[in-house]
């Protein structure tokens, strides 16, 4: 898979590293947590082919950004804030870190790629730029792709379905009609692909292909037939597995029941089937004896 171009640092002092980044990648979508590891002044610049939202968690002491489209900017108070650059748009700037913790969650994507997903609603290529903005739903659906950078052990289901909801958040598209639902042959594909597929983890663009729709169509349909979202529904079908294996099996571990039923790590699976379950699957497994 291509990997996308991403916001360049350049700190002042060559010799440092000045930052650690956690990046993950799906079909037409890069996301990337950065975190400043020193309070070092740098430079940043981006220009590619793909567009560029910013979640901020920034504290500076100075700094500046020019951006296409916008004046120059010179905030330092940047925390909870937003930046959006089109396809093309360039940016570039300095900055200086106060001291403290200080992060941003990048969200990087193809314009063509998302344009197929989301039909003649897409308008990233009319969206206009802008900085240091505050929306507490687009920010919440940032902060869930920033936990799912920081944590690595991502599940591609839900990943790209955050992907496509930040991208829709972003756009101001809703919808414009209610998806028509699958049919019963489509939804009896679906579920013995995933059957079929317990064992490791499903992306989005997977099961959409079962039923040769887009992933923004096929997550709309599916919501229509079932009630809830494809991840929503495969985590509780996986839960549910993973309960049959701890009563069925009670000298199983839990780390290969996780694997059985198609987790990534054992923290994963603890927090899934908490989630869905209410309790811990050691907890759980107590109860039934």
């Amino acid at each position: 898979m291509e990997i996308l171009p991403t916001l360049e640092l350049q700190f002042q002092d060559a010799s440092q590293v000045g930052a650690k980044k956690s990046p993950l990648a799906w079909h037409g979508f890069r996301v990337e947590h950065v975190l400043l590891t020193t309070d070092e002044g740098y430079d940043f610049r981006a220009k590619g082919d793909s567009c560029y939202l910013a979640y901020h968690e920034l504290m500076l002491t100075d700094g500046e950004l020019k951006m296409e489209g916008l004046p120059t900017l010179a905030k330092t108070q940047l925390r909870d804030t937003l930046t959006f650059a089109p396809e093309g748009c360039a940016i570039e700037g300095w900055a200086k870190p106060a001291r403290g913790e200080n992060s941003y969650t990048a969200l990087y994507f193809e314009p063509d790629i998302v344009s197929e997903e989301l039909g003649e609603r897409y308008a990233c290529a009319n969206a206009a730029p802008f900085a240091y903005v505050r929306n507490a739903g687009l920010a919440s659906t940032m902060i869930k792709l920033r936990d799912l950078a920081v944590r690595g052990d991502d599940d591609p289901l839900y990943a790209e379905a955050l992907c496509l909801s930040a991208t829709i958040e972003l756009l101001g598209m809703r919808p414009s009609r209610e998806a028509a639902p699958l049919s019963k042959a489509q939804l009896a594909r679906i579920q013995d692909f995933i059957f079929a597929n317990q064992h490791r983890a499903i992306g989005l663009d997977e099961l959409a292909d079962v039923v040769d729709l887009s992933r923004s169509h096929f997550s709309r349909a599916f919501k229509a037939t079932t009630g809830v979202g494809p991840y929503r529904f495969v985590s509780d079908w996986r839960v549910r597995r993973a309960q049959e294996m701890l009563r069925a099996v009670p000298d199983q571990s839990v780390e290969s029941i996780a694997q059985a039923v198609g987790f990534a790590s054992a923290g994963a699976f603890r927090r899934v089937f908490q989630q869905f379950a209410g309790t811990t699957p050691k907890q759980y497994r107590r109860q039934q004896r």
